[in-house]
């Protein structure tokens, strides 16, 4: 027997919760956006669909450059140390693009 724990499906346009929030902090460590100075304030801006796909693209980043270190040579136990992307990443918000850096 399957059971939902919710009736509805996610609320996208939805600003984040707080635990939400810690998810985005600990997404960000994995991008190396915690040496931003934007650092302690990102994830506030963002709808649960935006922090959604950074955290998606946060884990997939990491496990990239984790596979690109040990086909270069790395040892198995070498930590992978992610440096910020400065790129702009484009979220839509309403009926407007809008360019945002998290």
């Amino acid at each position: 027997m399957k059971i939902n724990l919710r009736p509805f499906g996610p609320k996208e346009d939805s600003s984040l919760s707080e635990f939400q929030m810690e998810l985005i902090q600990l997404a960000s460590q994995l991008n190396g956006d915690y040496v931003l100075n934007s650092y302690p304030n990102i994830g506030k801006s963002m709808t649960v669909k935006e922090a959604n796909r950074y955290a998606e693209d946060a884990v997939k980043r990491f496990l990239e450059a984790g596979k690109a270190a040990l086909k270069a040579g790395a040892n198995d136990s070498a930590i992978v140390t992610m440096r910020p992307s400065l790129t702009s990443r484009v979220s839509v918000g309403g009926s407007r693009k809008q360019l945002e850096s998290y």
